[in-house]
């Protein structure tokens, strides 16, 4: 059987070099007489997280310090580990696994150079069975070189000559921190001769989905002509539903086999919200006839689906087809952009994995996009994503560079990306999750018009994966046209034009945020956003107190951290220049982010048959950024913005459609009120109650709706007109439930306005009093009922965990950073995770209210 034996750990020594002047002094030989300067490193890792937990660099995360420590990826570094091997193993067939290594290096056991490598997301394998030392200590060494020279957010696409992350070397949301390192597992593999080197199971669906044919594929490597049995089996929750076994003659190399299996009513991997995530396993064994054991074993985890593009609803018969078609169902694209979850993105941190990803399964989400500039992820997180059911758009890391976006041309590029894609695709074409490869992100010719297929670079990858992963959706790239940009001058000059479009990434105003997205016509929206602060917490954590005023680009360390999504004047604007300082410049900030995004969201799904699927930017950020675009801070704590998302992607919807937040000279304030369902059925016997109340309990307005809401059919079904005379609040709110024949609330919604030409009056809110009351229940959770006891509405009610902000757990809340009007309830839902009871604390704040600990 196969074995696994873990190289990784806490006791690589490492140590940096100026060139290759660790060849003059033998740094990687056992007996090496230098022997000064080692210091213990971790692997997988990262050479800078090496160097900073070291005490050698300061706190790149801290101000400005990221200056600091762009030396290291200039040096070489030599990572080494003494390991000890059994006597029992000899006689077996060992190979050597890096899995990945960024970027070139040079490898070395027990003196004897064993091999180079070039390139991040492909393995470095090697045969070693003849260069171990059975029975005694032996000695690993990598020599990582300096990392190369490659092009920041702004340069020229066609000078890139590597695959490698993007980000790091610089980008608007993160500042150079230049990646190396050794960063995933290194490991030995024991088998006997005959070796597993790749099993593919592609299950096909019959057309009424009742019966799957699944073919897998094996390649075996012998270092011997024999007579081998391959059996496979396929389980379904750890239970055989499937068999075969057939005998071969193998010869020395490589030989390539098939088996099909056919299972009957088999349970379908369906995508977050649309049903359960069933997963399957293909085991397979690899026997000499004869022999006691088995030669290798692979197990397979799968699911069983299918995938495909239908055309959108559009007069342009140029449009590539953009809706989502999933085991026959259309599904509507509720998606999130997705950046590499730390700039240090070797160093393994599977709790924060976790619970990036259980954000958001929780937010409905049901694709994530991994953009072009950042990472083919480690197997984890595609593994997670498997079992949350959470869709993956895999971009090659090929990115935009705002001077020229277009590839290179040049024959060895070319040839290096074929060679690329040949490694990664099998290596990761068995997850379920893993629907869609794109070429890259915004990469664009003459006129800014995205790339098609006829690009060399991308006519490449096309090949490759419709070759290596039948079944898999391609796009050439993000947008893929035919116009880049969601702009109100595109709409007005080519209204059917807008395909697949970006942007924009910033607030547009109080009134011409409204104007664009109420005129939306894109038929699939893969990048846009809405910028906001960071969490104070974070912003304490990584900016002096002294240096946190003023918050606008001129102040330097603001300017690091995030320049490019500094809107601090738009949000002075929009408040009436009266934020003075940083707390309530991150609520109204972070206010304005969730207004705009949610807002966005909402008016796209409200176009559903025209479009089919949102993906806003950005989702998490790798480093902790001041302002940012990102749903999520670095810790992994939410902004508001994500439960103005994670309410726009309900499996039903209620929104409203208006054209501004502030009605200043407006002689009537108008909406229009929507629902859309993801729900398979129909909804009869809805009940729609509306409500236009002002901050101190009075109705303006109220109405009542019954009727149907049809299946993936967005529904307009009331228009709202009430004059402005009679609303006498300056701040007031529109609020909406939906429920169903029962009375089960299906769906709310509310907003915000200003009776002024701006939002000041949230920050004139008179004092409130929020009651809590919390009860624990069987299951491990809290409820937290809270109650506005106060004569004025409570102006953006927010919850956060009252630790540390590095603590050992996640709380997740079911909604959060809400209004409550005078007298109303609102319980909340509260789940720990990892939490131990004795540290359980929350903390209850808003606008216009005390502040109090909940525990």
């Amino acid at each position: 059987m196969t074995q696994r034996i873990e190289l990784n750990g806490s006791d690589w020594w490492y140590k940096d070099f100026v060139g290759e002047d660790w060849i003059w002094r033998d740094a990687e030989k056992p007996d090496t007489k230098d022997v000064r300067w080692w210091r213990q490193g971790t692997v997988p890792g990262t050479v800078l997280h090496d160097v900073w937990k070291n005490g050698e660099t300061p706190d790149p995360f801290f101000e400005r310090n990221s200056l600091l420590v762009e030396w290291v990826p200039e040096r070489t570094w030599l990572y080494k580990k003494s390991f000890f091997v059994e006597e029992k193993l000899r006689g077996q067939r060992v190979q050597l696994h890096f899995k990945g290594v960024d970027y070139e290096a040079r490898f070395f056991l027990n003196v004897r150079p064993i091999g180079t490598h070039k390139g991040m997301y492909t393995p470095a394998v090697f045969e070693v069975t003849d260069a171990l030392l059975y029975g005694q200590d032996n000695l690993v060494a990598v020599v990582i070189e300096k990392a190369p020279d490659e092009q920041p957010q702004v340069s020229k696409t066609s000078y890139v000559r590597t695959h490698k992350s993007r980000m790091t070397y610089w980008w608007d949301f993160c500042p150079r921190m230049i990646h190396q390192g050794i960063w995933d597992d290194v490991y030995l593999e024991v088998t006997g001769p005959v070796r597993l080197e790749d099993v593919y199971v592609r299950p096909q669906l019959t057309e009424d989905y009742r019966h799957a044919h699944v073919s897998v594929s094996t390649a075996l490597s012998s270092t011997r002509s024999a007579l081998v049995e391959v059996r496979t089996e396929v389980r379904f929750q750890g239970r055989p539903v499937a068999s075969a076994s057939s005998r071969h003659a193998v010869t020395t190399g490589e030989t390539r086999l098939n088996t099909l299996v056919k299972l009957a009513e088999p349970q379908l991997w369906w995508p977050n919200g649309s049903g359960e995530a069933h997963l399957y396993e293909a085991a397979v064994t690899v026997t000499e006839v004869g022999a006691e054991a088995a030669s290798a074993d692979r197990t397979v985890v799968f699911g069983i689906r299918e995938v495909r593009f239908e055309a959108n609803e559009t007069t342009d018969t140029t449009a590539k087809p953009y809706t989502l078609v999933v085991n026959g169902e259309k599904t509507f694209i509720k998606g999130w952009n997705w950046v590499p979850m730390d700039v240090m993105y070797g160093v393994p941190q599977p709790e924060k994995l976790e619970r990036l990803l259980q954000l958001a399964r929780r937010a409905g989400v049901n694709m994530l996009r991994i953009w072009g500039g950042g990472l083919i992820e480690k197997d984890a997180f595609y593994e997670l994503c498997n079992r949350y059911g959470i869709m993956v758009w895999q971009e090659f890391i090929q990115s935009s560079s705002g001077i020229a976006n277009k590839p290179s041309e040049d024959p060895d590029f070319l040839a290096m990306m074929a060679a690329e894609a040949e490694s990664i695709i099998p290596r990761k074409r068995n997850n379920p999750s893993l629907v869609l490869w794109c070429g890259g992100n915004e990469l664009q010719g003459a006129g800014d018009i995205p790339l098609d297929d006829d690009e060399p670079v991308l006519a490449i990858l096309k090949e490759a994966v419709q070759r290596l992963h039948p079944g898999a959706l391609w796009l050439p790239t993000s947008p893929s046209g035919r116009l880049f940009m969601n702009s109100l001058e595109n709409i007005a000059n080519d209204p059917t034009g807008l395909h697949d479009v970006h942007g924009p990434w910033e607030h547009q105003g109080l009134t011409a945020h409204y104007t664009l997205f109420n005129g939306g016509t894109s038929l699939l929206h893969s990048e846009f956003g809405v910028e906001g602060m960071t969490n104070l917490k974070t912003l304490n954590a990584t900016i002096g107190e002294m240096n946190q005023w003023p918050a606008g680009k001129d102040n330097p360390i603001y300017f690091h951290r995030g320049s490019w999504w500094n809107n601090e004047q738009l949000v002075q604007e929009a408040f009436g220049s009266r934020l003075t300082e940083v707390r309530t410049l991150i609520r109204a900030s972070q206010f304005l982010q969730a207004e705009g995004l949610g807002y966005a969201l909402e008016s796209n799904r409200r176009r559903k048959k025209q479009s089919s699927g949102t993906l806003p930017w950005q989702f998490n950020e790798p480093f902790p950024n001041a302002w940012c675009t990102s749903a999520l801070d670095y810790y992994a704590n939410t902004k508001q913005v994500y439960y103005a998302v994670a309410k726009a992607y309900r499996q039903v919807s209620v929104s409203a459609g208006f054209d501004m937040m502030a009605w200043e000279g407006q002689q009537r304030f108008a909406a229009d009120l929507w629902a859309v369902s993801s729900h398979r059925e129909t909804l009869s016997g809805v009940k729609a109650v509306w409500r236009l109340v002002g901050a101190r309990g009075s109705v303006y307005g109220e109405g009542l709706w019954t009727g149907r809401v049809e299946s993936r059919t967005p529904i307009k079904f009331y228009k709202i007109e009430i004059p402005m005379e009679r609303v006498s609040d300056d701040l007031f709110f529109l609020v909406l439930e939906l429920s169903d024949a029962s009375g089960r609330v299906l769906a709310d919604n509310r907003y915000t306005f200003s009776r002024t030409a701006d939002m000041q009056p949230m920050l004139d809110a008179a004092d409130t009093e929020v009651q809590a009351v919390k009860r624990e229940t069987a299951d491990d959770r809290w409820e937290l009922e809270l109650s506005n006891a106060g004569g004025f509405a409570a102006v953006q009610v927010h919850l956060e965990d009252a630790r540390p902000l590095v603590a050992e757990g996640y709380v997740y809340f079911s909604d959060n950073d809400l209004s409550l009007l005078p007298g109303e309830k609102k319980t909340i839902s509260i789940d720990w995770s990892g939490v131990p009871k004795e540290q359980r604390a929350l903390e209850l704040a808003g606008w216009n209210m005390a502040v109090q600990e909940i525990r």
